[in-house]
């Protein structure tokens, strides 16, 4: 970290306020001093406005609390920023079926034949008709048009008849391996399609979005990202359009928000073996690139969400006896693409929600560990709902990190305690376990699968609490605040291997911080969920100004 000598002059000085500094001590300050891009100090206002010069500018936070810049450990950055342009169909504003049906309308309306109409976020536990959509829903409102809409987890997506005939899928269409095509007692599709084998079938019909369009995404989701008090991400899964859309966006003086870029660890259409060498001849390793644009390493995924019946769990689903979910790729192919990524210098993170998931993602750490070391690597459980008491002790053994997502508590309790029932649901994504069990765990959101907001999910960390029902979703693993902050902050950057230089509020670390508008370490509980960003600073400058 960087040293500075007494006779330096502050450009930036935060006087009269509570500066939670997230050191090891949780200390809590008055003032702040900045110096180019780095913290100068941080203490009691008469130290700190020490360092004010003819030049510094010096403002007064009249009281108001200073956090260092929220961290989102796993996002998607692009389908952030590209689900500004299509149908929201989050509860709200979508209430029923037919609500969706008439944006879909609307949007044909304004479209030209032929066109897509797209969009994301039902959850049908939200739903007044409490099932999904069907293709016959959509075929009413877009004769026309292809249809395509995601479901809030990413997991499924439903499509209309044309969408089908597109994809030339049809009641004789094998399904595909890890992957589902509904279809009805006649055998016939019924328009709804899980995970990516079964999804990209009609997905890859398409058109693909530009570049762009892929940088004016990039460019959209950090400007709502710095709203939103966040100015560090983990952009979970992509290809090298994606990272040449960052360059560009960096170069240009765009991206104000630092990024970690993972791999995206398959892509259609592509064979284990070319995966694999696809992998291997990749010319990044963790760590390669700089404060605002790095590498971290390489993202697969083996099963898909509870919310949609697909994660892949150790019991049947309360609701559905036959099914346990759905392994999205071969133990085999899981394997040689870990081992790929292990063998040429990568941290390796994996999308495993259900608890059998999880345990195939460990025997394949383990596996990989006798090939090139992985301890101290910090190789990461993405989402990891249902930990046991072996999971715990191979987490230990291996050093290896988990990136949860609160939010996924509060926006998607409702249909989890419906599809797993009270008891296990009571020990989904148990963050107090994690902890006391001294295993490094981050927040994020996973957004677009719930939104980017940073203080829902914080808060759900504490509340443990639904949306829609407000069911408790296990009291014994509520966390602190102070637990809650850090998982937002320091333990973000400890996954990336950034913890010397941001992650809390201290002397030669990156002057990445935010003004709220509240004390979240006081405030009622709830209104925690509501707080809102005053100021985001990101390198000493300011990004966002409400």
């Amino acid at each position: 970290m960087a040293r500075f000598e007494k006779a330096t002059e502050a450009n930036l000085i935060l006087t009269n306020g509570r500066v939670v500094t997230v050191d090891e001590v949780f200390s809590v300050a008055e003032a702040v001093a900045v110096k180019g891009d780095r913290i100068l100090a941080v203490g009691p206002d008469p130290e700190i406005v020490k360092w004010k010069g003819e030049r510094t500018e010096v403002i007064d936070l009249g009281g108001k609390m200073v956090l260092p810049g929220l961290i989102d450990s796993h996002i998607h950055v692009v389908g952030t920023g590209s689900l500004m342009t299509q149908i929201n169909c989050r509860t709200p504003p979508m209430s029923s079926i037919s609500d969706m049906v008439e944006a879909v309308r609307q949007k044909t309306a304004t479209s030209e034949p032929g066109e897509w109409i797209l969009g994301r976020g039902w959850d049908q536990a939200k739903l007044s008709d409490h099932r999904n959509p069907t293709r016959w829903d959509l075929d009413q409102a877009a004769p026309d048009n292809p249809v395509w809409l995601t479901r809030t987890c990413g997991h499924i997506g439903v499509v209309n008849s044309l969408a089908l005939e597109l994809g030339r899928v049809s009641k004789d269409t094998p399904q595909p391996v890890g992957g589902n095509i509904e279809k009805d007692e006649q055998g016939e599709p019924t328009g709804l399609l899980e995970e990516e084998p079964a999804m990209n079938i009609v997905r890859q019909h398409i058109p693909k979005t530009s570049f762009e369009g892929t940088c004016e995404a990039i460019k959209q989701a950090a400007k709502t990202f710095n709203e939103a008090g966040i100015t560090s991400v983990t952009d979970a899964g992509v290809g090298n359009m994606v990272m040449r859309a960052y360059q560009k966006v960096a170069a240009d003086g765009d991206l104000t928000v630092r990024v970690n870029m993972m791999l995206a660890g398959t892509l259609a259409g592509e064979t284990a073996e070319e995966g694999t060498e696809r992998i291997s001849d990749f010319p990044m390793v963790t760590g390669y690139g700089n404060d605002l644009l790095r590498f971290l390493g390489l993202k697969l995924l083996i099963d898909g969400g509870i919310g949609g019946h697909t994660a892949l769990l150790r019991e049947p689903y309360e609701d559905d006896p036959d099914n346990k979910g759905i392994l999205t790729m071969p133990v085999e192919d899981l394997q040689k693409r870990v081992d790929a990524g292990n063998l040429a210098g990568m941290m390796v993170g994996i999308h495993c929600a259900g608890g059998r998931a999880m345990d195939i993602v460990l025997d394949a750490f383990e596996e990989t560990d006798r090939k090139r070391p992985i301890k101290g690597r910090r190789f990461a459980l993405i989402h990891a709902y249902q930990p046991t008491e072996e999971n715990f002790e191979q987490c230990r053994r291996m050093g290896v990190v988990v990136a949860s997502q609160p939010s996924f508590l509060y926006y998607l309790g409702d249909s989890y305690h419906e599809n797993v029932g009270d008891e296990r649901s009571q020990w989904l994504k148990p963050h107090r376990a994690w902890i006391d069990n001294g295993i490094p765990v981050a927040s994020g959101t996973d957004s677009p699968v719930t939104p980017y907001l940073p203080f829902p999910s914080l808060w759900a960390s504490i509340a443990r609490r639904t949306e829609v029902q407000g069911i408790q979703m296990g009291t014994e693993q509520r966390i602190s605040r102070e637990e809650a902050i850090r998982l937002y902050t320091i333990n973000g950057a400890h996954q990336t291997f950034e913890e010397d230089c941001k992650g809390s509020i201290e002397s030669g670390k990156l002057a990445d911080m935010i003004v709220i508008d509240r004390d979240i370490l006081t405030c009622p509980e709830d209104d925690i969920r509501d707080t809102k960003v005053l100021k985001t600073i990101l390198g000493g400058k300011t990004v966002y100004k409400a």
